[in-house]
């Protein structure tokens, strides 16, 4: 069977972007204060912001794509974690713990490859910084016993402005890349890879069959109902009526869930993770 996708191109830029917002409130705070201490703190929220914006874009992806984790990586199982899932979350979490256990060189390796994007054309100049942001906090202070003395290290304006510059443009040049690599990855098209994997019968072979779609939105709008619906089995019915559910409130009579063979609750539990994603009602 074809690779299920289901990232949605925005999704991926969303950390992105929310990053950008922070960038700027950094640049505002920093046109206001001249404190060197207050300078240290904006320098190091900045890269601590840009990590986290990895880490939530590696582990949005990673959750629809656990197979692209490297085939020579081992993930270890919490029990506590295994006790307390026992659905979608379960791999959400494990991909979290599994790119927040990584170090800095491993993980910068592994977010451009398993995006398949290329690494950035001042990734020399992002690397320094992130050197300077490690020095500040583990070397920092410097202890003269002799005549009882400390003496810290402090980020000026300019290079609080260097970093921001070098930051933004890297910004843009990963969401160019992502906007590019995964442009296809809407959330029409992760709806329709979804139903497709579902409803595998010629009578669901055409989407649009069942559903009014606004591709200038990227949305479904409404639902369908066809003749040929009657001829599905009872448990694409069902299905599909969960579906319908997220678009149109359409009310769900239950059948006996026990009667969903294995793939078809594996629709359900994947279809529920997706809706959580793309916001469908």
């Amino acid at each position: 069977m074809k690779e299920l996708m289901l990232v949605v191109k925005n999704n991926l830029l969303m950390p992105i972007m929310a990053t950008e917002d922070r960038i700027s409130e950094i640049k505002n705070e920093a046109d206001l204060h001249v404190n060197p201490t207050v300078l240290n703190g904006l320098f190091l929220m900045l890269v601590s912001y840009i990590e986290s914006m990895h880490k939530s874009v590696l582990t949005y992806y990673l959750k629809y794509q656990p197979e692209a984790i490297p085939v020579k990586k081992t993930i270890e199982i919490d029990k506590t974690v295994l006790a307390a899932n026992e659905d979608f979350h379960l791999v959400e979490r494990l991909v979290s713990e599994f790119v927040r256990g990584m170090t800095y060189p491993q993980f910068a390796d592994l977010f451009y490859k398993t995006l398949r994007i290329k690494k950035p054309d001042n990734e020399a100049s992002l690397g320094e910084i992130k050197k300077r942001r490690n020095e500040i906090i583990h070397k920092n202070l410097r202890v003269n016993f002799k005549h009882k003395k400390t003496e810290c290290e402090h980020i000026n304006s300019n290079y609080l402005a260097y970093s921001l510059n070098e930051y933004t443009m890297y910004l843009n040049c990963l969401k160019t890349e992502i906007s590019s690599r995964y442009a296809d990855c809407t959330k029409l098209n992760a709806l329709r890879n979804m139903w497709h994997y579902t409803f595998t019968t010629p009578l669901c072979a055409n989407f649009e069959d069942y559903w009014h779609v606004d591709a200038e939105n990227d949305s479904i709008v409404g639902c369908k109902t066809p003749k040929k619906e009657g001829s599905l089995s009872s448990s694409e019915k069902f299905i599909l009526s969960i579906w319908k559910s997220q678009v149109s409130g359409y009310k769900v009579d239950f059948i006996n869930m026990s009667s969903l063979g294995q793939h078809m609750q594996h629709c359900l539990y994947t279809f529920l993770k997706l809706s959580n994603d793309i916001f469908m009602y």
